[in-house]
């Protein structure tokens, strides 16, 4: 088995761009129903994770707005040490550990490039796969 088979693509996965601004941000997650997703670079790059919770404190700690009152960008309350990311070629069970922890886990490339996400839900749905099939085996 391997990362390929549990991977949710970029183009499927819902992720926020680092330079919205957080309003924008906010307002995307809402509607995606989703409490914390990843966040990348202009250039692709897996920046971090934003949750519902980095929004609450940032607006209720007034950090929403600059000096002069303008919106700032998302990258100013992305967790970079939550959600760790895992690169494509790494071992199925370190992202299976990795589920243990957060909801999803984000995949990179060699270049740090976002590539896609693998959901604990995946992860679980693998697991009782091969649970049904080492059942099956077993009861020959």
């Amino acid at each position: 088995m391997n990362i390929f088979q549990l991977l949710t693509t970029k183009r499927e996965a819902m992720y926020l761009l680092e330079d919205m601004t957080l309003t924008d941000a906010m307002d995307k997650l809402r509607a995606s129903g989703y409490t914390a997703v990843p966040v990348i670079c202009e250039d692709g790059t897996y920046a971090g994770t934003v949750s519902e919770g980095d929004f609450l404190w940032a607006f209720l700690d007034g950090k929403d707005t600059d000096e002069k009152g303008d919106p700032v960008p998302l990258k100013n309350i992305v967790r970079t040490d939550r959600n760790p990311s895992v690169k494509i070629d790494v071992d199925i069970s370190q992202v299976f550990a990795e589920a243990l922890n957060q909801n999803f886990v984000p995949v990179v490339d060699d270049r740090n490039m976002f590539i896609g996400i693998v959901t604990r839900k995946q992860v679980m749905s693998c697991i009782l796969e091969k649970l049904k099939e080492f059942a099956s085996i077993r009861n020959m």
